[in-house]
């Protein structure tokens, strides 16, 4: 059996001190760099650290800029002279890495694996993602969500599980979709369904909008037709799904939410990685 037995997390926010504590509950020897010393105290040299490490972790997403990695501290490397330094010794995990930045590190030899692509990390994420939606819900409106009308626009993971909890609480919910197979398969859940090019005739009724569809779904003609007290929460990776210069122009309160796992529930959210890059190791092969 090959061994993965020296672990180094460089970078990301508190879901990697959750992963540091999770790999270090399994036995592994687990360094951080670039994370909050008050946390927890990282290393210093990371080319050392480098050379001694057999599992390399980035966080998720990999890179907001393409020029470093994700943190929410200050990093001094970029994130190709952090990749030089990998080589054919390495096994790399990333959450959302983009096709250039793991070609570049499959150049150097080394394996690469994207966690967050996995069925068993992104279905677990979806209920802190749910919760944060909640919280930012709790947070912006003054009434309860309990009969209040909701707009879940997709119905993928995420806005499944979003669309029980709402449900789940009493808010009256309506599936947004693109294809009539979506509206009937909500409609077995108990729930109503729309299509969303018929949305904005029936924009005014709802009380709140929640959009996981990666692309310009709620545009001009539904945010013209939308109440000034509606409250609108986008969840989707970028480019979003909301036109937010319309919805300011129209004075809406439209929030986007990126990331909610690691915000709202940090300790699971590291966990549910931890636990991917766990199974992934041991399915190939490594103890």
């Amino acid at each position: 059996m090959k061994t993965a037995d020296k672990f180094l997390i460089i970078g990301g926010d508190r879901r990697q001190l959750y992963i540091a504590d999770y790999l270090e509950k399994k036995g592994k020897n687990v360094s951080i760099y670039a994370l909050p010393e008050k946390d927890r105290k990282c290393v210093k040299n990371i080319k050392k650290e480098m050379d001694e490490a057999n599992i390399i972790i980035f966080p998720l997403p990999m890179t907001k800029d393409n020029k470093y990695i994700f943190t929410v501290v200050p990093i001094k490397e970029t994130m190709d002279e952090i990749i030089s330094n990998i080589d054919s010794e390495h096994l790399v995990f990333a959450g959302m890495i983009n096709k250039g930045t793991e070609a570049k590190i499959k150049k150097n030899g080394a394996l690469v694996y994207d966690y967050f692509k996995r069925e068993d990390v992104t279905v677990m994420n979806t209920v802190p993602t749910a919760q944060g939606i909640l919280k930012a819900m709790i947070d912006n409106i003054e009434y309860t969500i309990h009969s209040s009308k909701c707009a879940v626009f997709g119905y993928g993971r995420v806005a499944r599980v979003t669309a029980d909890v709402l449900s789940g609480i009493g808010a009256d919910v309506t599936v947004c979709v693109r294809k009539l197979s979506d509206i009937s398969l909500a409609n077995v859940c108990g729930l109503k369904g729309c299509m969303i090019s018929d949305f904005y005739k029936y924009a005014h009724d709802f009380d709140i909008i929640i959009n996981t569809v990666p692309s310009v779904v709620i545009d001009r003609r539904i945010l013209e037709n939308v109440r000034s007290d509606c409250l609108i929460i986008d969840v989707a990776s970028a480019p979003f799904g909301t036109d937010f210069a319309c919805a300011y122009e129209f004075g809406l309160n439209a929030i986007q939410c990126s990331s909610l796992p690691g915000k709202v529930a940090p300790k699971t959210a590291g966990e549910i990685i931890a636990n991917g890059i766990m199974n992934i190791l041991k399915e190939e092969g490594y103890g």
